[in-house]
């Protein structure tokens, strides 16, 4: 791990090994990306962790997300996500201007987002957010809809959407070993529904799960995208 005395990169380059270590755990798989979840975190805190070699961001308000946008516009790669709840009325702030959208949740946000991606000019890609244990507090689709979900993106008219992978949101644990369940879980949900058969606008080549307390477990259960906070950039406000 390289020495640093700037903090934000002393903690990306200690997180970045974490992952490391749980992808040699894990064996041959899919490759992991990092995504720095910045919500309620100052710009200049992002224009550092971009420097020391973060490409991908994540914020939970629409709004904020707006904001930063116009305070700093990420380059050489760098791709913003939104990893919030979703609502129809955000997504003139979100549509064509993140990389990928990780919360969608019903059929009627599929046909809003190609509505929009269609009037923009061009292809959002999306992920569904499934609701495995059913916490009413929490967004999300209910296992046993998740198929109409998918199948909103197979419409002929939906052309301007796509859908790549799931998301997850476990319930709060004590330990992190007790999120291992929930993550094998949405592998198993995602292997099922590949198994099944493919969809037109569907291809569940992601996993978003796992988050700073839990993320190498998720790694070892299949996740493709870890969304990490306070470990990167330290406590919000600071």
């Amino acid at each position: 791990m390289p020495e640093t005395n700037d903090p934000i990169a002393s903690r990306l380059a200690a997180v970045e090994a974490r992952i490391a270590a749980a992808v040699a755990r894990r064996g041959p798989g899919p490759k992991v990306r990092l995504i720095g979840v910045s919500k309620r975190q100052a710009i200049d805190k992002l224009v550092a962790a971009h420097a020391a070699g973060l490409r991908d961001f994540g914020e939970n308000y629409a709004q904020e997300l707006r904001d930063k946008q116009g305070l700093w516009a990420v380059e050489r790669g760098a791709r913003w996500h939104y990893i919030g709840a979703l609502q129809s009325n955000k997504l003139k702030y979100l549509v064509g201007k993140v990389a990928l959208i990780h919360t969608v949740d019903r059929p009627q946000l599929v046909a809003a987002i190609d509505r929009r991606a269609k009037q923009a000019g061009v292809v959002q890609d999306t992920l569904v957010e499934v609701a495995l244990a059913g916490e009413a507090q929490k967004g999300g689709v209910p296992p046993q809809q998740l198929p109409a979900v998918l199948d909103a993106y197979a419409e002929a008219e939906h052309q301007a959407v796509r859908c790549v992978g799931l998301m997850l949101m476990p319930p709060a644990a004590a330990q992190p070993e007790l999120t291992r369940p929930w993550f094998r879980k949405l592998r198993a949900l995602r292997d099922q529904l590949v198994e099944a058969g493919a969809r037109p606008g569907v291809a569940l080549r992601e996993l978003s799960m796992g988050m700073s307390g839990d993320f190498e477990i998720a790694i070892e259960e299949g996740a493709t995208l870890v969304r990490v906070g306070t470990a990167v950039f330290g406590p919000r406000g600071v």
